[in-house]
């Protein structure tokens, strides 16, 4: 016999090159944007409260400044101070004018010698926290020489509401002071807290996502030689989201490869028995033609020797035929028609019959069952599973059928001794023959394959010493119930 032929090499469409990992595209540059991003916008709902609060204090001190030079004017001999004194007061209450109000009556204690032009009224009395940062926000960007008009209660004297005109520039500058010290402060935290969470984010995220997009690279550019990804090189936490993803890809890595290989060596398989299946004809034809002689033969024994023979030539070029038909069988395309499922099953129980003279089939099925099939796919997966039952060491086999929601139900049940559980895992891998001699394995295969061409699948129910049960399904709608209306009554009832 020729040596067998080597498995082809699997071909593989052509990877196409990674894109480079560019500043503008690359995970940890978005990473590093967002980063930023987050912190700003924390920093910032720290750097507006701050502000408002420092625009606060600053005219708080300008209004306790304010009450206590007009009380310090109150003091005055009748009340009255000279022009002198009430300009050094309002110097150094840094105002333009003030006044004190309390309540049944107003003082207006230092009045400014010429008219004041227009101002802008604050009145902090009712000011909300949003209010103040808006008016924080507003003094800090845009500049103005005009004047502001504070009214406020009175720090010092309770019911008391005092009220004087300052400049805004002067408060201008002192929240551009406040602004540009905070500002620095929140950036260098911003600045330090986006680098520790962009190096925490680089090495418990991005580096282990650029070796699993490594390894899934390597492993579709060469999946034969490739080693697949050792997940206790992706992270030290073996808990996390992550660990479990390269465990996961590791594992399918893994499965991958063993049916790669798998699929090679069965196409392998298939080319060296197409190979040798004529020549292996060729051989058992003498065979076969002497096994047919041997039957003629009148002496008992020697025709029962015929019969044996006869029968293991047969079984040797089943084997061959069966095994080439799988290893060569291609994604099925079937012609689907309207057909009757019992004539279907009938037609198989005869072909079962052939090789298994004693099974005793019970079709079931109701003859008004239809269904879009291809009829001889159908009829060959009933002949595998009644003929699996008969070699199995089953006597009787009942096949029923029946709708089930939006699919048909098709049973096949024997009464054989039941499959050991060594190959319930693996029963319809191809050849898994159940350890029954001369079986070659590729009956439920071809079962399911072509179940599956149809849309359904095939399933193990039951499997016990009292028998073993198969369900396929096909997607079928329940036919339409036609009512008949009642004759009508007769004109002589």
């Amino acid at each position: 016999m020729p040596d067998m032929p080597q498995p082809a090499p699997l071909v593989m469409p052509a990877a196409r090159p990674a894109r480079a990992r560019t500043p503008r595209n690359s995970l940890s540059r978005r990473l590093a944007w967002l980063t930023v991003a987050v912190v700003l916008l924390t920093q910032l709902t720290v750097f507006l409260p701050s502000l408002a609060r420092a625009r606060l204090a600053w005219l708080d001190r300008r209004v306790t400044e304010a009450q206590i030079a007009a009380l310090s004017a109150a003091l005055a001999p009748d009340g009255v101070i000279d022009r002198a004194t009430r300009d050094e007061l309002l110097r150094l209450a840094g105002a333009e004018a003030i006044r004190l109000e309390e309540p049944g009556r107003s003082l207006l204690v230092l009045a400014p010698n010429h008219p004041l032009p227009d101002s802008i009224p604050v009145d902090l009395r009712g000011e909300t926290i949003l209010e103040g940062i808006g008016r924080a926000v507003a003094v800090l960007v845009r500049s103005s020489d005009r004047m502001l008009t504070i009214e406020a209660h009175s720090p010092l004297r309770d019911g008391a509401t005092i009220t004087t005109v300052l400049h805004r520039r002067d408060l201008h500058l002192t929240v551009v002071d406040r602004a540009w010290r905070i500002g620095l402060t929140s950036l260098l935290v911003a600045a330090a807290a986006g680098l520790l969470l962009y190096v925490a984010l680089l090495v418990l995220v991005v580096r282990p996502m650029r070796r699993l997009t490594e390894s899934i690279a390597a492993f579709r550019a060469d999946p034969e030689h490739a080693m697949p990804l050792d997940p206790a090189m992706l992270t030290s936490r073996p808990g996390d989201e992550i660990a479990a993803a390269g465990l996961e890809l590791a594992a399918m890595q893994n499965e991958l490869r063993a049916a790669l290989w798998r699929n090679a060596r069965l196409a392998a398989l298939g080319t060296a028995v197409a190979k040798i299946s004529h020549d292996l004809r060729g051989i058992l034809s003498p065979a076969l033609l002497t096994a047919e002689r041997l039957q003629m033969n009148a002496e008992p024994s020697v025709k029962r020797a015929g019969d044996v023979l006869v029968r293991t030539v047969e079984r040797a070029t089943e084997l061959v035929r069966r095994t080439v038909e799988f290893a060569r069988e291609t994604p099925l395309a079937l012609p689907k028609t309207r057909m009757a499922l019992r004539a279907a099953a009938e037609e198989a129980a005869e072909q079962a019959r052939a090789s298994c003279p004693w099974l005793a089939v019970e079709n079931t099925v109701p003859e008004d069952i239809e269904v879009e099939a291809d009829r001889e796919s159908i009829v060959r997966v009933l002949s595998n599973l009644l003929r699996n039952a008969g070699e199995a060491g089953g006597r009787r086999v009942r096949v029923a059928a029946a709708f089930e929601a939006n699919e048909l139900a098709i049973s096949v049940a024997d009464d054989g001794p039941g499959l050991p559980e060594t190959v319930q895992a693996a029963l319809f891998r191809p050849f898994v023959n159940g350890g029954r001699r001369g079986s070659t394995g590729l009956g439920l295969a071809i079962v399911r394959d072509l179940m599956r061409a149809h849309g359904g699948d095939v399933a193990l129910t039951e499997t016990s010493a009292g028998g073993t049960c198969f369900r396929l399904s096909l997607p079928a709608r329940r036919p339409a119930v036609v009512v008949h209306p009642p004759a009508a009554a007769s004109a002589h009832g």
